[in-house]
């Protein structure tokens, strides 16, 4: 960082977490090993307690070495934002953003956002994070990402929503699958064709498990993955089906690869897709236009869907 304002201690604390050990920390640093070390152990004789455990294949923060890269984190994200927004005040749009998001955003929105600030605002720079939505909702609380994207994001005391919607329900198959022909369906219906299901470890699931687990118990996933990539290209195939949001496939339903069935069980509460922020920190340009952008190219995304059954 140009302004040099990211304190030596902080940074040697977040390098050795990230690293396991001294020595690692300072091949990745171009540091000195006992200097990454002086500086560890003054932070520790001053707070009166140790930060890492020290084993004997590394190192291990302890709970008051993980407060400390929780704060390394913050602080790294607040400097950053502070030289964004003096750049600013000189006229220049750059900054790097923090976005944190899913996995099932990759093919769409979100390779549109990455050509989107090539074309139109080249100096802006995207750090993006894969995660859960769980995991996104705890990024944005700990300052490690400006901007969240999530399904069913949980709810955390500082966090700002600044766009919303509610998704479909439906069942997604290839346009040569026997229930392609129907407008809509049921899961009494889709009980008895091959699936295809997100792991039991995600949300989509995890609802579906929670509301209706009847349907799982019958219909044994013929493949479950966490990764919405893979279960797209099985579905691709034509011979299976899934059970998910509208979302998880809208470049495939736009052009006509895949085709969505809107689900019409009583009973079937909508999924949310939000884009969050964290009201206690103030938001750089460059992540207003990020997050702006993610909110107007999903809602025209999905209207379009819908508009296109």
């Amino acid at each position: 960082m140009k302004l040099h304002l990211f304190p030596r201690q902080l940074l040697y604390v977040e390098a050795v977490a990230e690293h396991g050990s001294v020595q690692a920390a300072s091949r990745a640093l171009g540091i000195a090993a006992s200097a990454i070390d002086r500086h560890i152990k003054t932070l520790e004789e001053a707070n009166r307690a140790p930060l890492f455990e020290r084993l004997p294949r590394g190192m291990r923060p302890t709970a008051a070495g993980e407060a400390v890269v929780v704060m390394a984190r913050r602080w790294r994200s607040d400097a950053e934002r502070l030289e964004a927004e003096l750049q600013e005040m000189r006229g220049q749009e750059r900054g790097n953003v923090r976005l944190v998001a899913m996995d099932s955003l990759a093919n769409g929105v979100l390779e549109d956002l990455h050509c989107w600030l090539r074309a139109e605002h080249p100096q802006i720079r995207l750090t993006l994070n894969i995660a859960t939505p769980a995991a996104a909702a705890r990024e944005l609380d700990e300052g490690t990402v400006e901007v969240a994207m999530a399904f069913n994001l949980p709810r955390l005391r500082h966090q700002h929503v600044l766009w919303s919607e509610k998704l479909r329900f439906g069942c997604i198959v290839a346009p040569e699958h026997p229930l392609a022909a129907e407008a809509e369906t049921t899961l009494a219906k889709v009980n008895g064709h091959a699936l295809v299901s997100q792991s039991a470890l995600l949300p989509m699931r995890q609802y579906m498990e929670a509301r209706h687990a009847w349907f799982f118990a019958e219909n044994t996933p013929v493949l479950a993955s966490n990764s919405l990539q893979v279960l797209k290209r099985a579905l691709l195939q034509g011979d299976v089906a899934m059970i998910t949001s509208e979302l998880d496939a809208l470049p495939e339903l736009r052009d006509g690869r895949l085709v969505f069935l809107p689900l019409r069980d009583k009973g079937l509460v909508p999924p949310t897709i939000a884009v969050a922020i964290d009201a206690r920190r103030p938001l750089s340009r460059a992540a207003r236009l990020v997050a702006e952008y993610l909110s107007d190219r999903t809602q025209a995304l999905l209207s379009e869907a819908q508009d296109h059954p």
